[in-house]
């Protein structure tokens, strides 16, 4: 990692990678960066814990903190759903993302550097929910609840059935899916969050066509079964 990088993660505890495009929804990814001991310069966010579902060597998906003292040998696969990162003042910030891979490693002495990456754009969530990308992850998480109780599944099944696609294409039905239900739910056109949420929608799948990766058929929420 170059030193400038490294000097801004110091600073601020997590980064988020640049988007794919100026009005991207999400990121490419986030660098988290965990301490042994507390710095003593005074610092923006000083991460404690990680809380994120990942895919197990057992093949099991299941809820998993992280420390700075967490041992992590090799890649891991990161299930659909939240990331929380905690503070030692119990402060949080929380991203949504539709899946991906979670790798560390050492860059200063007591000094581990979590990289989260994937395909589909990573979610920054904020409290106050205003933003599009509090929408869709809240609008992702309803359509995933419906799902699974559609499917009958447990939570560890369902989990581990949607860490088995690609999160690109999660990402796509999803949208595709969000999109057709504004189109047919008159009282969400009215709504103003419903609006900008689609209005980012439209925007994400125009650059998407316009690039040449927007599939030629998109998968629904049965073909993902």
């Amino acid at each position: 990692m170059n030193t400038s990088l490294l000097t801004k993660l110091e600073t601020l505890g997590y980064y988020t990678l640049p988007p794919r495009h100026e009005n991207c929804v999400g990121h490419t990814g986030l660098l988290i960066l965990m301490r042994r001991q507390s710095p003593r310069e005074q610092v923006a966010f000083e991460p404690q814990t990680i809380h994120l579902r990942l895919l197990d060597w057992d093949g099991k998906a299941h809820w998993t903190v992280f420390k700075a003292t967490t041992p992590f040998p090799m890649s891991r696969v990161v299930c659909p759903g939240r990331i929380i990162i905690r503070n030692q003042n119990g402060e949080e910030a929380r991203f949504f993302i539709f899946g991906g891979s979670l790798e560390a490693r050492d860059e200063a002495p007591g000094e581990k550097v979590y990289s989260l990456r994937s395909s589909a754009p990573v979610l920054e969530v904020t409290t106050g929910k205003t933003t599009a990308a509090d929408l869709l992850a809240s609008e992702v998480e309803a359509v995933l609840a419906r799902l699974q109780a559609s499917w009958g599944m447990g939570d560890e099944a369902f989990w581990h059935h949607l860490t088995k696609l690609y999160p690109f294409q999660l990402f796509v039905t999803l949208l595709q899916e969000i999109l057709a239900r504004y189109e047919t739910e008159s009282e969400l056109q009215t709504d103003e969050q419903w609006q900008a949420l689609v209005h980012a929608l439209k925007h994400e799948k125009s650059w998407l066509i316009e690039t040449g990766q927007w599939p030629e058929k998109t998968s629904t929420l049965a073909d993902l079964r």
